[in-house]
């Protein structure tokens, strides 16, 4: 089931960054490439599903509630989906209950706190935990890290984009 996941280089940094530094931005950043990439519309909204946790989670670490709240409906569609849960190697099960108690928290306002992907796949696993040894442990400048970063390609291309695609 698991095609090319244990493989793909930028879904092995995105898990690194998920557990190690918790840089949810960069997970975004490195999957959003992949997603604009990817050709099979199933691995497609794979990645658009974990994208949108790393979103979720960098909302709510922050305190933005309302963005958290607004994105998370989409995870919990992708966390109902088994089979693009375990394309992942993710355990689809205790992935569901991740995404309930994240819910609840969200809906609660409760203070964040950091979570792990119940990664399933063993060769997935040891791959990530392979490569610890290059990356950092969370530090606060992370939080606002959108604010500090120059993303002034990015904005110009996704106007580029709209202008496409109001023609």
């Amino acid at each position: 089931m698991l095609v090319n996941f244990n493989k793909n280089a930028r879904y092995i940094k995105y898990l690194c960054h998920f557990h190690f530094d918790q840089d949810f931005f960069e997970c975004h950043e490195i999957l959003e490439e992949q997603w604009k990439l990817e050709l099979n519309n199933e691995y497609k909204k794979v990645w658009l599903g974990l994208i949108r946790l790393s979103v979720v989670l960098y909302h709510y670490r922050r305190g933005n509630f309302t963005g958290a709240k607004k994105l998370m409906r989409h995870v919990n569609h992708f966390a109902q989906d088994s089979l693009l849960v375990k394309m992942a190697g993710i355990d689809h099960e205790k992935f569901n209950e991740l995404v309930s108690t994240l819910q609840v928290k969200l809906e609660n306002e409760d203070p964040y706190d950091p979570i792990t992907l119940p990664i399933s796949d063993r060769i997935l696993l040891n791959q990530f935990h392979r490569q610890k040894k290059f990356y950092s442990t969370f530090t606060d400048d992370l939080i606002n890290k959108h604010s500090t970063r120059d993303r002034t390609d990015v904005i110009s291309e996704r106007l580029k984009q709209l202008k496409l695609r109001k023609k």
